[in-house]
């Protein structure tokens, strides 16, 4: 069987017509490309070249080889460039999965930028709950799970993204928009929506009143920050969310305070160990981690804090 470098070397000696012109060209000795086309006749078993007057004139049959030949070469041009270019992060497939307060808010813009220099890479979004997110990534269905809670199965990886934290929202012209900060303990006394004490969040919140001895209080419960932002949004009562929710925000309907005690949270980028992470996946993580850190990139991105 005639070898790729086999083919080279005979497509060299034709275009050039002399095995000291392929010897060059291809950075190589002259004797070695006469071993190498000697051997090639041996393996297809008739002459390749009419030698004369101390050129090598190719036969038909050479001829016939090396157009096929082309092909090949073509078709190894190709398989290298789309090797650069999944090393490179811009060709291939890429499935998100992340809970709605980011994938409502900064997600949607940051796949927008890093999409748009790899037109290549077919991209797929998905919204959905910590369980979700488990189940998406441990059956393959997703690459690349983000939440804000961390999302407990041994086989899944978790990595921090960016640090962020709880703050208070409520409509414009609130009682509590007077306050810079608000108490967490005051929003038993107004219209409070929260989450219930099964949830990360719900028992985040739990922890707080319970320090202090007092039952945590809510007139209405949710299970996302999304919905909650929306619930205030409509006038519906005031509530906590991640600050992940508010960025690249422009509402006029709520305002934006701080909390005592503070509440950090931490987004988790999350990855099965069940299948192997693709590059692509890695990039997009690591250009998360890169942008949520890099005020400047965000600035420049039109992502702000709505209450910084």
């Amino acid at each position: 069987m005639i070898r790729l470098r086999q083919l080279e070397v005979l497509c060299a000696v034709i275009d050039l017509g002399s095995t000291s012109g392929a010897a060059e060209a291809l950075s190589v000795s002259q004797p070695a490309v006469s071993n190498m086309i000697r051997h090639i006749e041996d393996l297809v078993g008739f002459p390749l070249f009419k030698r004369e007057k101390g050129r090598l004139s190719p036969t038909p049959e050479a001829l016939h080889i090396a157009q096929e030949a082309q092909h090949l070469f073509a078709q190894q041009k190709r398989v290298d460039r789309i090797i650069s270019q999944l090393r490179g992060g811009t060709v291939g497939q890429l499935s998100v999965i992340a809970t709605p307060s980011i994938g409502n808010a900064v997600l949607p813009r940051l796949i927008a930028e890093f999409a748009r220099t790899r037109p290549s890479v077919k991209l797929s979004i998905e919204l959905g709950s910590a369980d979700d997110i488990i189940q998406h990534l441990i059956s393959g269905r997703a690459d690349l799970g983000f939440s804000i809670t961390s999302p407990r199965h041994s086989a899944l990886s978790v990595q921090p993204i960016a640090s962020g934290k709880m703050v208070c929202v409520m409509p414009e012209g609130h009682e509590l928009a007077l306050s810079r900060r608000i108490n967490v303990l005051d929003l038993n006394q107004v219209q409070y929506i929260s989450y219930g004490s099964g949830t990360p969040l719900g028992q985040m919140i739990d922890e707080v009143y319970r320090k202090h001895g007092i039952e945590r209080r809510y007139s209405c419960e949710v299970r996302h920050t999304s919905t909650a932002l929306e619930m205030v949004s409509a006038g519906g009562g005031v509530a906590l969310i991640d600050s992940f929710a508010l960025l690249g925000v422009t509402r006029r309907d709520i305002a934006a305070r701080e909390i005592d005690p503070e509440m950090p949270v931490t987004l988790h980028g999350v990855t099965s160990k069940l299948f192997p992470t693709s590059h692509i996946a890695i990039q997009f993580q690591n250009f998360m981690r890169h942008t949520l850190s890099d005020p400047s990139t965000l600035t420049r991105l039109g992502i702000t804090s709505y209450y910084s």
